[in-house]
């Protein structure tokens, strides 16, 4: 059986915004025999029951009701579903029941970076996808059903996961030791320091970036496969289009990245247009990078191995397959994704006391998202850090009275004075006194009372 479409001009446009592992199984199936049409609308037919056929018409069936966003996520929650299928040698959909879900729920909890939240919505996408299998008779009515979607606890919600200064430190580090630039080390400075999504990196062309102002340029453009995550703004802070400022030492990394050392052995970025005739700033041999490159890039450079740190897994880099196998970096327990990237360095730049409307205006975030998601600072940290700001406003925040100092008598000056007085007093005792001076002593003595009662008297009583 096949699947049969009209008008192939708008089918391979439409495939062009699939990941490039759905287009790859796409290309593959499409050399089947056509069978007996199953559905279908008058512009695209299904007449397969293999998986990744019946996928792509679930896309193009529902692709007018979803954002962007959502069909990109479906797309690449059913990429995975198709990996587990081919593992578990599935051929046909008619075959999944109860328990091909639950292998795929025990085989993805085995990737060490997929969060209990991020399974639960992968799992909820599948079930949707299931249920319309099973209305159009694909599917034995139920098995939706029976996926059942794992318990989650307020902290499961709130992903943690952040590269941290120390690791992001060994990283630039290491790669400031070296006279060239790679794309990947690149991609990365961008997240950690300009705080860029991966849809950002990807939207990016060589014309986006001035170096001579100092800034990049982020435009979307859904129709050229660009699409930035909130989508286009006429004004400042409506949607995901800005303009990001770049430090000096970020245009560095940049200007060698594009125009290289000089030397033909480094690496520097490919000399390339996308489909679209437009110049992408990062780019393999086909063009614009995808989705996956990037993150396959970030994946590859935070692996301890990769900047110069011995693995604390006691793995040897020769042979351990989450380093040499392009398929499986995730396995690597200690690298991570590209958004623990992005989220680290909002978290390091709140640290070093960027306030969080300019890390919202640069990361495109809202300050209740950033509050809930981004800002991961210990209570002790974020309150020592919002003394030092309010030290440059108001006064009295500089240098806090440690605990062991008697605060009383440096904060009050009428105390201070009090105890002068009594000093004064004291060594007066010494010497006996003449009659007169006796009398003066003892009003003297009075005026001190009286004065101690009246200071206690105007700051209250301290027991009370």
């Amino acid at each position: 059986m096949n699947h049969v479409m009209s008008e192939k001009d708008n089918q391979t446009s439409q495939r062009d915004k699939l990941p490039s592992k759905l287009r790859e199984r796409l290309e593959a199936a499409d050399s089947e025999d056509d069978g007996e049409i199953i559905i279908g609308d008058g512009e695209i037919e299904l007449s397969s029951e293999t998986p990744v056929l019946v996928v792509e018409y679930f896309l193009r069936a529902h692709e007018l009701e979803w954002s962007d966003g959502t069909h990109d996520d479906y797309s690449y929650t059913l990429t995975r579903l198709l990996e587990y299928l081919d593992y578990a040698g599935i051929d046909t959909l008619s075959e999944i029941d109860g328990s091909t879900m639950e292998g795929f729920k025990s085989w993805r909890k085995r990737d060490a970076h997929v969060e209990l939240s991020t399974l639960e919505g992968q799992l909820k996408n599948i079930r949707v996808c299931v249920r319309w299998c099973e209305r159009i008779g694909i599917v034995d009515d139920g098995v939706a059903d029976d996926i059942v979607l794992p318990e989650l606890d307020p902290s499961d919600v709130v992903s943690y996961r952040r590269i941290d200064t120390d690791t992001a430190d060994a990283i630039i580090t290491y790669h400031q030791n070296r006279e060239y630039v790679t794309r990947a080390y690149t991609e990365w400075v961008l997240m950690w320091e300009l705080l860029l999504r991966t849809s950002d990196i990807r939207a990016i062309d060589l014309e986006h970036y001035h170096p001579e102002e100092g800034y990049i340029e982020l435009v979307s453009n859904p129709e050229e496969n660009t699409r930035l995550k909130n989508g286009a703004n006429e004004v400042e802070g409506e949607g995901s289009e800005r303009e990001v400022n770049v430090p000096d030492w970020v245009c560095d990394i940049l200007d060698t990245y594009i125009n290289g050392t000089g030397d033909p052995n480094h690496p520097k970025r490919i000399d390339t247009t996308d489909d679209y005739g437009r110049n992408p700033l990062f780019t393999t041999r086909k063009g614009r990078v995808s989705d996956e490159t990037v993150r396959r890039d970030i994946y590859r450079i935070t692996q301890p191995c990769r900047h110069g740190q011995e693995c604390p897994h006691d793995r040897d880099p020769d042979t351990c397959e989450a380093r040499n196998d392009n398929n499986i970096l995730s396995r690597c327990p200690s690298n991570v994704s590209p958004h623990p990237v992005r989220r680290g360095g909002i978290c390091h730049q709140l640290t070093e006391g960027v306030p969080k409307e300019t890390i919202c205006g640069k990361a495109d975030v809202s300050l209740p998202v950033l509050n809930k998601h981004y800002d991961l600072r210990a209570k002790e940290e974020a309150r020592i850090q919002r003394r030092t700001v309010l030290s440059t406003h108001m006064d009295g925040y500089d240098d806090p009275v440690a605990p062991d100092e008697p605060a009383t008598l440096q904060e009050s000056p009428e105390l201070s004075d009090i105890s002068d007085v009594t000093k004064e007093y004291v060594a007066s005792a010494e010497t006996i006194p003449s009659p007169n001076r006796a009398v003066k002593g003892t009003v003297a003595y009075a005026v001190f009372v009286a004065l101690t009662a009246l200071n206690i008297g105007l700051l209250g009583n301290p027991l009370a």
